[in-house]
């Protein structure tokens, strides 16, 4: 006789054993639906779907959890819901709700001092916050670390080593990263988890110390293969695709893309898609199809857009966050003689409010003014300025800045365009405003004539051409273009396209060159 199928387990074991045996927890969470725990069984399969890739169903079966669970006390299913939710919110590029989730996430898990669920919050926040604040995202996850290392949680254990291995190699530090990687590659379930292995391989192809051998590459391109044509989950068959296109001829990578494409787009807004469209557009370009190249730079362009919406949108939360603020301290003021307490609490408020003011305004990446204080800033300027005390403005593009990219890679790029930053702010001077106004470009405004301005923008090219880009990488060499123009009027619109026309004239004059007249 056949054996009999295991008994299900309760949810709190098939909880612990989603990882290590997930068909058996899966089996367990159905038993309990329809039952007084099916809030909880839903929690458990969401958490199964998501790794599965299933990210619709996911996100159903969690959000309908949440709304109960919310309803009773604050528990640990509650907090596991919560982020489980803002994972998918993040991969679907809704970073701010994200951010949302897993703060309430963070919160829960203090208030019912549960370690692995506020590791785990801390952990995923960290990710969350890589880009925008890498210094306070690896002090979280190095905390998550520890705590997962505590509780013998090998698969926390893993994943945080995974994306540690991330944070490295953003620093360019590719021996830690290695290291990393390596750790995470001795996770001893790894073989229920091949989307991490998938990654992991993927991460080891680019952060090996020394020259991979072709045996080794060979074999990890096989198993990356073996990966993508096993699994049904369009996130594992996008990442792979990713990583083989770039070692594999035009034609079959442009298919390898394009299937994966095919399959992740009714996911909605994965993170995945810019990549997927911006790696096809350069194979369709190589290819000769130019339209179907401008189709995915469309693509790219429009799923931009979208993050900025998203970032708008938490610009607007942040100005709710500060009348709050404003609002807490006019109430502190009125306590100060009575409640020493509270005016520690107050000077804590400036300093959050300070905070939030400068990030509000700030370009992550660069730390240069964002375009929206730009524009603000920029419109505030032009109205002052007359005949007598005008105001200028450069606009500056890093020459051939796509071929940096492709050549090196987004990491690489991102580290140029932070050294190019740092140069404009040391030729501004005190009252200029430096801000990145998208991609590769950049605008310096001055209330000066243009001829003073202009010699600034020199000064800058001159530290361009001194810099040691060979340091940053092999045979790199990085040239500005810059137009400068001047307004005397209220028009900051038309001084940025007076500026932008003649960025164009000094790009068709050869580039490496600034102009500042027609």
């Amino acid at each position: 006789m056949p054996d009999a199928p295991p008994s299900p387990l309760t949810l709190a074991l098939a909880w612990d054993q989603r990882d290590t045996t997930p068909a058996l927890a899966r089996q367990s969470a159905v038993a309990h639906l329809n039952t007084p725990a099916h809030a909880q069984a839903s929690v458990l399969l969401g958490y199964l779907d998501w790794r599965e890739g299933k990210l619709p169903k996911a996100t159903e079966e969690v959000s309908a959890a949440i709304s109960t669970l919310r309803l009773g006390e604050p528990s640990v299913w509650l907090g596991r819901g919560l982020n489980i939710l803002a994972a998918l919110q993040s991969t679907l590029n809704r970073a701010d709700r994200a951010v949302e989730l897993y703060e309430e996430q963070v919160s829960l898990a203090r208030h019912i001092n549960d370690p692995e669920l506020t590791a785990t919050a801390l952990h995923d926040l960290a990710v969350e916050l890589r880009r925008s604040d890498p210094q306070r995202a690896r002090a979280y996850i190095t905390e998550a670390l520890g705590t997962f290392r505590q509780l013998g949680y090998d698969f926390g254990v893993a994943i945080a080593h995974a994306n540690l291995a991330e944070f490295d190699r953003d620093e360019g530090d590719l021996p830690g990263a290695h290291r990393h990687v390596q750790r995470a590659l001795s996770y001893p379930h790894l073989d229920q988890h091949p989307h991490l292995e998938a990654s992991l391989l993927a991460s080891l192809l680019l952060v090996q110390p020394e020259p991979i051998s072709e045996a080794e590459r060979r074999r990890a391109h096989r198993r990356l293969r073996q990966l993508h044509d096993q699994s049904s989950n369009p996130e594992l068959r996008a990442t792979v695709a990713l990583t083989l296109a770039a070692h594999t001829e035009p034609a079959a990578a442009r298919t390898l893309l394009d299937e994966a494409l095919r399959d992740l787009s009714p996911l909605g807004d994965h993170v995945l898609l810019p990549e997927l469209h911006e790696q096809l557009c350069t194979l369709h370009e190589e290819l000769g199809d130019p339209a179907r190249a401008l189709h995915h730079l469309r693509e790219t362009l429009a799923y931009i857009r979208r993050t900025h919406l998203a970032e708008r949108r938490q610009n607007f939360q942040t100005f709710e966050i500060l009348t709050r603020i404003q609002s807490l301290q006019d109430q502190a003021r009125a306590e100060r003689q009575r409640n020493t307490e509270l005016q520690a609490h107050l000077q804590e408020l400036r300093a959050l409010n300070a905070r939030i003011r400068e990030l509000s305004r700030t370009d992550h990446l660069t730390r240069l003014a964002n375009r929206e204080h730009l524009f603000t800033e920029g419109q505030r300027l032009a109205q002052t300025a007359t005949s007598h005390t005008p105001l200028s403005a450069a606009l500056i593009d890093i020459d051939h800045f796509k071929i940096v990219n492709d050549t090196w890679g987004h990491q690489t790029g991102d580290l140029v365009l932070q050294r190019v930053a740092r140069m404009i702010l040391d030729v501004a001077r005190p009252g200029d405003i430096a801000a990145r106004y998208g991609g590769e470009e950049f605008v310096l405004l001055r209330a000066a004539p243009a001829g003073d301005l202009s010699a600034s923008c020199h000064d800058l090219q001159q530290l361009i051409r001194l810099h040691p880009w060979g340091s940053v990488a092999p045979g790199m060499q990085i040239t500005l273009s810059i137009g400068v123009a001047e307004a005397t009027s209220g028009e900051f619109d038309r001084l940025l396209g007076d500026a932008d026309r003649r960025l164009y004239d000094a790009k068709r004059a050869g580039r490496n060159r600034t102009h500042d007249h027609d």
